[in-house]
């Protein structure tokens, strides 16, 4: 009877280098949790650092913190989504994904239309230009830390669409952070909100797609080294 051939050393190297104890997953929205932890430490921040919007008096409780309140809702369901995504053989339906991120631009859109009826904001020279890059590069930082959760939590769930769950999590960073400073900007003209506060949501979207891209080809060059060792193993 032939003997087994033994692979080479250079294809048991790459194994043992790979093998490492892993632990079961949690479900989507447990994990979720993770990222809903940064919600109340931004706000502080933001209120602490920032202070709180100047027309809040006049739009009262409910739409002051109520766009915060449903922003944050639907940025966690998105994350929520980025997560389940992540995950192999379980990832929603690619209609439902994109429903969803339709669904975050009509509810960014209906905000900031609610937010103008409710108060004038603060009248400023040019609001096309006025604080603009302020708010955007503010609203971003916001996002970062909560992009950078989600993509730990994804790359842990080793996805194989990683591009969508990308953007997804990058949308529900960018919705979160848009709802948090929504706390602190009293600028309501929409020649202000849509395109700053908009291009803040869409940057971090972007940030995440191409970290999910990125990701993929790095796992499609490991795959395809893996290949390369196991072609030269077989005699």
């Amino acid at each position: 009877m032939p003997a087994t051939p033994r692979p080479p050393d250079e294809l048991r190297r790459a194994v043992a280098a790979d093998l490492r104890p892993v632990r079961s997953l949690v479900s989507p929205a447990r994990r979720m949790l993770v990222t809903a932890a940064w919600v109340p430490l931004a706000i502080v921040l933001v209120l602490a650092f920032l202070g709180l919007r100047s027309d809040a008096q006049q739009l009262g409780w409910p739409m002051t913190w109520g766009p915060l309140i449903v922003e944050a809702a639907l940025s966690l369901v998105l994350v929520a989504l980025a997560l389940a995504e992540a995950v192999p053989a379980r990832s929603p339906a690619r209609g439902r994904l994109a429903g969803t991120l339709g669904v975050a631009v009509l509810v960014f859109v209906a905000q900031a239309l609610l937010t103008r009826s409710a108060s004038a904001g603060v009248a400023v020279e040019n609001p096309f230009v006025t604080h603009g890059f302020q708010c955007f590069a503010l609203q971003v930082l916001l996002g970062v830390p909560a992009l950078l959760l989600v993509a730990l939590l994804v790359v842990r769930a080793a996805p194989l669409r990683a591009a969508w769950a990308g953007v997804l999590g990058g949308a529900g960073a960018g919705l979160l952070a848009d709802g948090i400073y929504r706390l602190h900007c009293p600028i309501t003209d929409l020649r202000h909100v849509l395109p700053w506060h908009g291009a803040a949501v869409l940057i971090l979207s972007l940030v995440g797609l191409t970290g999910g891209a990125a990701w993929e080809r790095h796992q499609r060059r490991r795959m395809a080294e893996r290949l390369a060792l196991r072609s030269r193993a077989t005699p």
